[in-house]
């Protein structure tokens, strides 16, 4: 009897742990459909996460899905890399760079430059949804996530933010719960994380502190706490699909779909 007790115990607790929520689920509505990964972008005309690629989105309907990150200057610009190696050739890491110097480089052989991200803000001004990831792993978040929601103040359009870091959802929650909130996650097996570490976050234990209102996970690598959150009708965020042949085989279990590089029939 003991032991049923624990053992029933026991998985209300992780029930619990693992659950997001879904008391505004009604607020949900608006923002479910199609995301663009990073703008809608080939990396040969169009660069990622550029106004071009935003634009893109706008025009054809499209969620925009972007990474927020500060400079050094303490501005907000829209970019996902930590440095400039991969987009610009350059060694410069984003948060020990000023946005003039960051001006300063052309994102791959386009002459994109890297937005700030109110001028994204002012660009769609409510047309499509924006799903913003918060994209700073450091125990430096708070600044970022401050400066983020004071961008978003006055905005007039439909939005959520996310982030891997879950201590950041943690701490926009408490500073402003009415914000619609996520979760990212993914299997971790292969990152460089300690294994206890990258058991907890994607399994996403830490949920009952963070309260997502949208788990958004690696669209292939759904485990047990996803399905959990679907049975319980959590909503589901799907990254990144990157062609018609999954995204038809992932539609119907994710509410959001977050792709790139294809556009849907």
């Amino acid at each position: 009897m003991i032991f049923i007790s624990i053992l029933i115990l026991l998985l209300l607790f992780i029930l619990y742990s693992v659950l997001g929520t879904n008391k505004r689920a009604k607020s949900l509505e608006s923002l479910k459909g199609i995301y663009y990964h990073r703008g809608f972008y080939d990396n040969k005309e169009i660069a990622e996460n550029s106004m071009k690629a935003f634009e893109k989105c706008i025009n054809k309907g499209y969620g925009i899905e972007l990474d927020v990150q500060l400079t050094k200057d303490k501005q907000v610009v829209v970019f996902h890399d930590d440095d400039l190696k991969r987009m610009s050739n350059s060694s410069l890491i984003i948060k020990e760079t000023t946005y003039d110097d960051l001006l300063q480089f052309n994102l791959l052989n386009t002459i994109d430059k890297i937005p700030l991200f109110e001028d994204v803000l002012k660009l769609n001004h409510g047309t499509v949804p924006i799903y913003i990831e918060i994209k700073d792993f450091s125990m430096n978040f708070k600044e970022l996530v401050n400066m983020t929601l004071q961008l978003m103040e006055k905005y007039p359009g439909n939005y959520y933010v996310c982030s891997f870091n879950v201590i950041a959802i943690i701490y926009l929650r408490k500073l402003n719960p009415k914000i619609l909130r996520g979760v990212i996650s993914q299997n971790f097996k292969n990152e460089k994380y300690p294994k206890f570490l990258g058991f907890i976050l994607q399994n996403m234990f830490l949920n009952f502190l963070a309260k997502p209102d949208i788990i958004s996970y690696g669209y292939n690598e759904i485990n047990w706490s996803v399905r959990l959150n679907k049975l319980f009708k959590r909503t589901l965020a799907g990254w990144a699909i990157e062609n018609q042949e999954k995204f038809d085989e992932y539609k119907n279990f994710y509410d959001i779909q977050v792709i790139e590089l294809f556009e849907p029939k």
